[in-house]
């Protein structure tokens, strides 16, 4: 089949393994050395180029990138391929099996890995730019049903950590498929809305969107196909026992969830309809989030004295504990000292910058954002620019910690108190949510 280019449009997709050790070195892993490799992890690389102007899309099979760690990259990107960082989008899949390249616990990304992988990424960049072709885009949608949201509300108004399937969920897999001039698939950028916590190792993989993209390039084997992770916040996937409880997922939940979104793709493929594109716009903002008060003394004494108390375990009591344990609890010990340096040098952080993204592809858009948001802010933003061409995306340059609702912060739970994993001074003050959607309607009325 010829296709007709009225745009002209160009583009080209590619992949390169970051499969470790690279350098002789292995990245941080939430389980330690992996005993082997379930399946490759990868750097997708898709550059788009209207009116003579690329932009350039990296998406890479990991935890996700800490925000120094996405500058080199945008800094290395740039230097190889002459793209500026706001023409630049890096999104981390947030595999929970795939290499830590984020500072969370006692886990950063710089390393022989992390160089070697800006090496690869930049080469591969480079090599690209030479090889564009004429090329069409279109937008299709489908839903796939695996995802459930996980914050369970009590009677009390509490959350607990459990499959709640009244709770705000998107079942949506939107996709912006490019086509060749022989009307074969170039490649294919689809999300979803789903935390790939399938798996906890103990092998290398990059959990059910690492499963999309390897079936999806196996069914169509000139394609390249990117997953740009939705707005995941407060959902993951929908493995309960019989009690109505999540239970540990396996390698087989993984290739079967993979296998069903790859179907939704192949779905919404067949229902494509073309965009026209003259130009691609971007924007990027930096925005401050505002924080609660810091811990009071006594809640950090408390928090100490139970890292102190698990590092003084005997050791028949620590061969009982993960291995992750151990790391955990010296981080929240050093997370303690930080806090309390930072009051005494009286330097208490009030607000938290976040990176808030837009893309016009032609009619379609793409909203990102750079840490764990709660999907509620996702919907929010669709609400103003429209769901039916509107992808939200979390994990984009950078991985933060997460972003709850006003509401989620009055109901507790893991998410609103997970910031000090990711060594921030303070949880959110309430303020949060308007600071965002202010943010977002920055975006949206520019």
């Amino acid at each position: 089949m010829q296709t007709e280019f009225p745009n002209n449009i160009e583009a080209v997709f590619r992949k390169v393994s970051v499969t470790p050790p690279i350098n002789d070195v292995y990245p941080d892993f939430f389980f330690g050395i992996p005993s082997g490799v379930l399946d490759d992890v990868y750097a997708r690389i898709g550059i788009i180029r209207a009116a003579d102007t690329p932009v350039l899309i990296l998406a890479v099979d990991t935890l996700g990138f800490g925000v120094a760690e996405i500058s080199v990259l945008e800094d290395v990107i740039g230097d190889a391929t002459g793209i500026p960082p706001t023409r630049i989008l890096i999104t981390g899949s947030h595999s929970h099996s795939a290499p830590i390249l984020c500072p969370v616990d006692l886990f950063g990304g710089f390393s022989p890995y992390f160089e070697g992988l800006c090496d690869r990424v930049a080469e591969l960049a480079r090599d690209l730019l030479s090889r564009m072709e004429p090329a069409t885009l279109s937008f299709g949608k489908s839903r796939c049903d695996f995802n459930v949201n996980r914050r369970l509300i009590t009677p009390e108004g509490t959350c607990v950590s459990g499959p709640n399937p009244d709770g705000v969920v998107d079942k949506s897999v939107p996709i912006l498929a490019c086509h060749r001039a022989d009307g074969s698939l170039a490649g294919v950028f689809f999300s979803y809305c789903c935390h790939p916590t399938i798996l906890l190792g103990p092998e290398v993989s990059g959990d059910y969107p690492g499963q999309t993209q390897l079936a999806l390039e196996a069914r169509h084997r000139q394609a390249v196909a990117l997953y740009l992770p939705g707005m995941f916040g407060n959902v993951r996937p929908n493995l309960s026992d019989g009690d109505g409880r999540f239970r540990k997922g396996t390698p087989i939940d993984a290739q079967r969830c993979g296998s069903l979104l790859a179907d939704a793709v192949d779905d919404a493929l067949k229902v494509c309809d073309p965009i026209s594109v003259d130009m691609i716009r971007t924007q990027r903002l930096h925005r401050p989030l505002p924080l609660d008060k810091p811990p009071s003394c006594q809640t950090l004494n408390e928090i100490a004295a139970q890292a102190v108390k698990s590092a003084q375990a005997s050791d028949d009591e620590k061969a009982r504990q993960s291995w992750y344990h151990a790391g955990y609890q010296l981080a929240m010990r050093q997370w303690v000292q930080q806090i309390r340096l930072e009051g005494v040098e009286r330097r208490v952080p009030t607000a938290v910058d976040y990176t808030f993204s837009r893309w016009d592809i032609g009619d379609v858009h793409l909203i990102t954002f750079s840490g764990e948001f709660f999907l509620e802010y996702g919907l929010y933003a669709q609400s103003l620019l429209g769901s039916d061409r509107t992808f939200t995306l979390g994990y984009t340059q950078g991985c933060q910690t997460y972003v709850p609702t006003a509401q989620a912060l009055i109901e507790g739970g893991y998410e609103p108190n997970a910031y000090k994993r990711w060594r921030q001074s303070a949880p959110f003050a309430p303020q949060v949510e308007e600071a965002v959607k202010a943010a977002i309607r920055e975006l949206v009325e520019a």
